[in-house]
Order: C-alpha cells, then sequence, then structure tokens
C-alpha cells in the first residue's frame, strides 16, 4: 500500500518515495516534506517500494535500511541502481562499519542518522537532488560529445570507403556487362545468371556504401521544416544489414505526415537511439523466428495543437535491464526530444517507445 502525501498542482513539484516501516515516522517525514515544497508519499514494504519504484517516475528514495520482511534497504537500493536512475538517500538507526561498508556499494547520495531534524533532511534532499541532475548533465554532455565525435568518424572513415570501394566496383560492374553481352551473344545462359549475379551483388554493396556516405554526412544541425518520413526510411537503410543477418522485419507505417521544425541530425540520432533499443529487445527472443521492429507516424492532438507521434514498437522478449551506455543514450533522446519542444514514454503494455514532435506551420 502507498500513501500519498503533499500536492500534486505543480508540475515540477519533486517527487520522493520514503521507504519506512515505522508508520509515525514516515508520516512525520513526509508532513516535513510537504512543508519543504515536495511531493512524497511512503511505503513500509520492500516489494511495495520496488512496485511503485517501477510504476512512476521519483526524483529521490529515503530509504530505511532496516525494514521488517526478507530484503532490507540496501538490498532495495542496489535493485534500484541496477534498473533505475533515482537517487537513494539512507534513514537509519545504525552506524555501525558493518552496516556503512555495505551500504556503500551501492553508492548512495546521502546516509542520515537517526533521529534528525527538519533542516539537515531538507539539505540532504536538495544536496543529493541537485547531485543527481548535475551528474545526469554531465552524462548528457559526454555522450553528445562523443555522438559527434563518432558521427565525425564514421563519416571519415566512409568517405574513405566510397573512395576506395567505388572504383574497383565501377569496374567490376563494366566487367560484367562486357561478360553478360557476351553471353548473350554465345547464348551461354549459365554464363549470362552469374554475370547477373555480379552486376546485382555488385549493385548492392554500391547501394550500402551511399546509404552510409549518406546517414553520416547528414550532420544539418541547423533548424529546418523536414521530412520525417524521409528520416525514418534513411535510419531504416542505414540499418538494413544488421535487420537482415539477425533475421529481424522493420515495418513502416507512414501516412500523410506534415514537414516538422526540427534538426534533422539530431531526429536521426533519436530514431537509431530507439530503433537499437528495440532490436536489442527483440533479440532477447529465445526463437529466431517472427523477430518484428514496427515504426509508425500518425497525427494526434493534444488541448489543441498538433503533433506527430512516432512509435517504435517490438516484440521482444523480457524488459531489459539498461547498462550504463544504453541509460546515456536514452538521457541524450529525452534532451533532444524536449528541446523540440515533444514528449517521450515508454509504454510496456505495448513494448513501444511513443514520442511527438509539435506540427508547426510555417510563418
Amino acid at each position: 500500500m502507498t500513501t500519498m502525501v503533499g500536492t500534486e498542482k505543480e508540475t515540477d513539484v519533486k517527487k520522493i518515495l520514503v521507504v519506512e516501516d515505522e508508520r509515525i515516522i514516515a508520516i512525520n517525514i513526509c508532513s516535513t516534506l510537504k512543508q519543504y515544497g515536495y511531493q512524497a508519499s511512503y511505503v513500509s514494504e520492500a516489494n511495495d517500494a520496488l512496485e511503485q519504484i517501477e510504476a512512476e517516475h521519483f526524483d529521490l528514495v529515503l530509504m530505511d535500511i532496516m525494514l521488517n520482511g526478507p530484503m532490507d534497504g540496501i538490498e532495495i537500493a542496489g535493485r534500484i541502481k541496477r534498473t533505475k536512475e533515482i537517487p537513494v538517500i539512507y534513514l537509519t538507526a545504525y552506524s555501525d562499519e558493518a552496516t556503512i561498508n555495505r551500504a556503500k556499494t551501492t553508492e548512495p547520495f546521502g546516509y542520515l542518522i537517526k533521529p534528525f531534524n527538519s533542516r539537515d533532511l531538507y539539505i540532504s534532499v536538495e544536496m543529493a537532488i541537485y547531485k543527481s541532475q548535475v551528474q545526469k548533465h554531465i552524462r548528457v554532455v559526454e555522450s553528445r560529445l562523443a555522438e559527434n565525435q563518432k558521427w565525425e568518424t564514421i563519416a571519415l572513415v566512409a568517405s574513405g570507403i566510397s573512395h576506395e570501394v567505388n572504383n574497383p566496383l565501377t569496374s567490376i560492374l563494366n566487367l560484367a556487362d562486357l561478360i553478360a553481352l557476351e553471353a548473350k551473344k554465345t547464348s551461354n545462359t549459365s554464363l549470362k545468371e552469374k554475370a547477373d549475379k555480379i552486376t546485382e551483388e555488385s549493385e548492392r554493396i554500391a547501394k550500402i556504401v551511399k546509404n552510409l556516405v549518406s546517414y553520416s554526412q547528414s550532420t544539418n544541425s541547423q533548424w529546418t521544416y523536414s521530412n520525417l518520413v524521409s528520416i525514418l526510411s534513411d535510419t531504416r537503410s542505414f540499418l538494413h544489414q544488421y535487420f537482415l543477418k539477425e533475421g529481424i522485419q522493420c515495418e513502416l507505417e507512414m501516412g500523410d505526415i506534415p514537414h516538422v521544425y526540427c534538426q534533422p541530425q539530431k531526429i536521426k540520432q533519436v530514431l537509431l537511439n530507439l530503433i537499437q533499443d528495440a532490436r536489442l529487445r527483440v533479440n532477447t527472443r529465445e526463437d529466431s523466428i517472427g523477430r518484428k521492429i514496427a515504426v509508425s507516424l500518425s497525427i494526434t492532438e493534444d488541448n489543441g495543437n498538433e503533433f506527430v507521434e512516432i512509435k517504435i514498437k517490438d516484440n521482444g522478449g523480457e524488459d531489459l535491464m539498461m547498462g550504463i551506455s544504453q541509460m546515456n543514450s536514452l538521457d541524450v533522446t529525452r534532451s533532444i526530444i524536449a528541446e523540440h519542444k515533444g514528449n517521450l514514454r515508454r509504454d510496456d503494455l505495448q513494448s513501444a517507445w511513443i514520442f511527438t514532435l509539435p506540427v508547426v506551420k510555417p510563418i
């Protein structure tokens, strides 16, 4: 059972979950947090805490170490650390060396010894939330820098590949044409089929190189009215060889979608990150048959405003336990979408990422 103590009037109010099995203490902590402008709820059992953290977004968890039941607060905090990015402050009456050493392994953002006063609680909470936001910002900046460096490297390599591959490929295609012509003159059907196969495979290689160069050199970060259908098609083409190798069917459902005002390369990065996440999810399936990713574009409205809704749906196996690199990619993705005045959410029932971009009419 979860008990709410606080206000929901402001959307930017920080949400805090208190995990404390002594009800009076939990209520007092929540009341104090309310006085300082936070929204707070409390749970008394480990399973309730894990369910609540999975179901809702919290900016901070205040965790009592000694809880009734099979799991203590340190074990719960360890699970949170493995799956979520939520700062944890421990609340405990114990300050022995063994407890502190166990707690340190979960990298908490604070440690309050009971009894503590309201001012100490407030300072600890503010510092933990601030530190968490700074760390997240640093990760986003570092990830964006790494992403930019990666694309610069890809563009450089792609340019070299294009030069080194296209020249001999042109010769191969010319020779294949000559062989096909000779085969036709001599009515050598077998040789003609082989020449056609050489041409087909050479053209496939040329297309791969063209897609790589085109995708890597689309570094335009300027704001412009862009065709999302084209951006999405480019992204699928870029990942096409992965899909073929892994037996993944990637379907696109695109209607008559208006252009959106965006930074095309950044939206490509968002699509690439989310489709890559879907790819990882479908690869968790035990069977290799029927792996599918479906990407759809549609128009939706919210408070009279039009948005393009992009849904990336997969039929993957169990939900992923995200690693640091995936979390960083998700941070960057959220940041880019927020920069474009859109929203991102995860629909676990549909196993889908859904994000929106506003439709802005040209002036």
